[in-house]
C-alpha cells in the first residue's frame, strides 16, 4: 500500500478519568503517524463513523475486548499492542487462565484478541515471547519512545538539595511507600505523581512520606515541569513488581539522568541496553549502592540515545503497510 494511512486507534481511559503511561503512548502515537502525513484517529472520540485502513489496538483490556466483539463496521486489518504487565512468576498463571471456558474472562479475551490480530506488537522481546505462547500468530518489537522538550521550571516544593526521585503514579504496584519507608535517610527522595489506590492506602503512604522526610509533589501534568525533575535528580527509581515498559525510564535516560530498577524482565533488557546508565536491584536496600556505583568516577558517561515516537511512528507505519497489503 502506497500513500497516507488511516489509522484508527482504540484503547485507554478517558483522560477526565485519568491516564498513565498506556493514555501517553496513544497519544504520542497518534501525533506521530499524523506528522508523517498518515490520518489517525480515536475511535472512542468519534462522533460519526470514519472509515480507515488498518485498526490499532493499544490494550487488550476488557473495555477493548468488548469494543472489538461488536466490532461490525469497516472491517480492516487489526494490530494489537496489548501492553501486558504481568508480574514475574504469574505467567503461567496467565497462560493457564487463558484456557478457563468463561467468555467474559479477561485473560481468556486477551488470548482470543491475539490470536484474531493480523499482528501482535510487543514492547520487549520478553513480551514478544509471551504473546507468542500465547497464541499471536504474527509478533513484531516496537519499543516505546520519548518525546524531546525542553525542561522548563521544576514544580513548585522541589528541593534545591539533591534528590532521588519516583517518577508515576502512585500505587501498590509500583511500590512506592515501602520504596520511600525502606530507602536510607539523607537521600532526598522525591516523589511525583498522582495517587491510585484506596484511602487507607493513601493514608499509609502519606505516613511513610511524613516518616522519612520526602517530599510528595502530587500529580506534575506540565511536560516541562517533569523533563526538569528528571535531569535535576541524582537517579530515578523506579522499583515496581510488575511493569511494561515504563515511559519514564526512557524519558530519565533520554535526559541524561541514571535509572535504578527492580530486576524485572523488561528492566533488564533496557540494563543491556545501556550498561552504564541503568543498576537493577532485588529492592530498596540496593539503591543507596546503586546510585554510589552509578555517579563513582564523576562525571556522567554520554546521554543514550533513546527512539523518538517519531521512530516508532517510521517503525509502525512499514508494519501497517505489509498488513495491509497482505489483506488485500
Amino acid at each position: 500500500m502506497d500513500g497516507p494511512i488511516r489509522v484508527a486507534l482504540v484503547g485507554g481511559v478517558p483522560p477526565t478519568l485519568g491516564g498513565g503511561g498506556l493514555e501517553t503512548q496513544v497519544t504520542e502515537t497518534r501525533a506521530a503517524l499524523e506528522r508523517r502525513g498518515h490520518e489517525a484517529f480515536l475511535v472512542a472520540r468519534q462522533d460519526a463513523p470514519r472509515p480507515f485502513d488498518v485498526l490499532h489496538a493499544i490494550s487488550a483490556e476488557l473495555d477493548v475486548c468488548a469494543w472489538l466483539a461488536h466490532w461490525r463496521r469497516n472491517p480492516a486489518p487489526l494490530v494489537v499492542s496489548p501492553v501486558l504487565v504481568v508480574a514475574p512468576g504469574r505467567e503461567r498463571i496467565e497462560l493457564v487462565a487463558a484456557r478457563v471456558p468463561l467468555r467474559s474472562y479477561g485473560p481468556r479475551l486477551r488470548a482470543g484478541l491475539l490470536r484474531r490480530a493480523d499482528l501482535s506488537v510487543a514492547q520487549t522481546a520478553h513480551e514478544e515471547g509471551l504473546l507468542r505462547r500465547l497464541g499471536a500468530r504474527r509478533t513484531t518489537v516496537v519499543p516505546n519512545g520519548v518525546t524531546p522538550i525542553t525542561p522548563t521550571a521544576p514544580p513548585a516544593g522541589t528541593p534545591e538539595t539533591p534528590y532521588v526521585l519516583m517518577l508515576g503514579s502512585v500505587s501498590a504496584r509500583k511500590r512506592q511507600a515501602e520504596t520511600v519507608a525502606a530507602l536510607p535517610a539523607g537521600l532526598g527522595v522525591v516523589v511525583a505523581g498522582g495517587f491510585d489506590g484506596t484511602a487507607a492506602e493513601r493514608a499509609a503512604f502519606e505516613r511513610a512520606v511524613e516518616a522519612s522526610g520526602a517530599t510528595w509533589l502530587g500529580e506534575v501534568r506540565d511536560p516541562g515541569a517533569v523533563r526538569a525533575l528528571l535531569r535535576g535528580a541524582r537517579a530515578l527509581v523506579h522499583l515496581s513488581s510488575a511493569e511494561g515498559q515504563a515511559l519514564a525510564l526512557l524519558e530519565s535516560l533520554h535526559e541524561g539522568t541514571p535509572v535504578i530498577v527492580s530486576p524485572l524482565p523488561a528492566n533488564r533488557e533496557l540494563a543491556a541496553r545501556h550498561p552504564g546508565h541503568v543498576r537493577v536491584v532485588d529492592g530498596p536496600e540496593g539503591v543507596a549502592a546503586a546510585l554510589a556505583e552509578l555517579e563513582r568516577g564523576g562525571a556522567r558517561p554520554a546521554v543514550p540515545a533513546i527512539p523518538t515516537w517519531d521512530d516508532v511512528a517510521a517503525t509502525l507505519e512499514r508494519s501497517y503497510r505489509e498488513v495491509v497489503g497482505t489483506a488485500r
